[in-house]
């Protein structure tokens, strides 16, 4: 079973486990630092949107957001969600028309497999516009496991540290940990960057 067969079979329990999740700390932390646009509106991309809460919370407060998931039926509940077009993508093959001031990938690069996230991350990177922003989120671990049939690539701070530095369209990484939101989760630890495009 693939990563995205998993959200297709397990789509409602999936939105239903974290739709709620609130997420409005790490979304201002990432909003605060995004550079002003020099051709309209911020533009947003939610990269690996999931239930589309984050896509949802980010058109509500004005900003032109553009979404992609590589599960259909995750891609259906952003749409149904966030009331946005998003689209079926793999973050091995993206490519958007035209780039963004901010990329979130929350909690969504962690499927892909260790040996393909630079070139990942280079492509996002490729994406943004100069000192545009990148959000991305792991588990805390050192480990790349199998678990329910999905794919789960952990890191630690110096892990992800080191692979941003290797990203030669980065600047310095801004890394911290946080605690699980879900009531749920909350013993579970997750690593956060956020880094700009030189």
């Amino acid at each position: 079973m693939s990563d995205a067969d998993y959200y297709e079979t397990h789509a409602e329990a999936f939105v239903a486990a974290t739709i709620g999740a609130d997420m409005s700390a790490l979304r201002h932390r990432f909003l605060s630092a995004l550079p002003p646009s020099r051709t309209g509106p911020v533009r947003i991309l939610d990269a690996g949107s999931g239930s589309g809460r984050d896509a949802r919370a980010f058109r509500e407060a004005g900003f032109a957001v553009s979404a992609f998931d590589a599960s259909a039926a995750m891609v259906a509940a952003t749409r149904a969600h966030a009331g946005i077009p998003a689209r079926q993508l793999r973050f091995e093959d993206f490519v958007w028309e035209h780039p963004f001031e901010g990329i979130w990938a929350c909690a969504s690069l962690l499927h892909v497999a260790r040996d393909d996230l630079l070139p990942v991350i280079a492509r996002l990177a490729r994406h943004l516009v100069p000192e545009g922003m990148l959000y991305i989120s792991f588990k805390s671990g050192t480990q790349m496991r199998i678990k329910d049939g999905r794919r789960f690539t952990d890191m630690t701070t110096d892990d992800l540290a080191q692979m941003l530095n290797d990203c030669g369209d980065l600047g310095p990484p801004e890394i911290w940990e946080t605690r699980d939101c879900r009531p749920d989760r909350g013993a579970e630890t997750w690593v956060n960057a956020l880094v700009s495009r030189r």
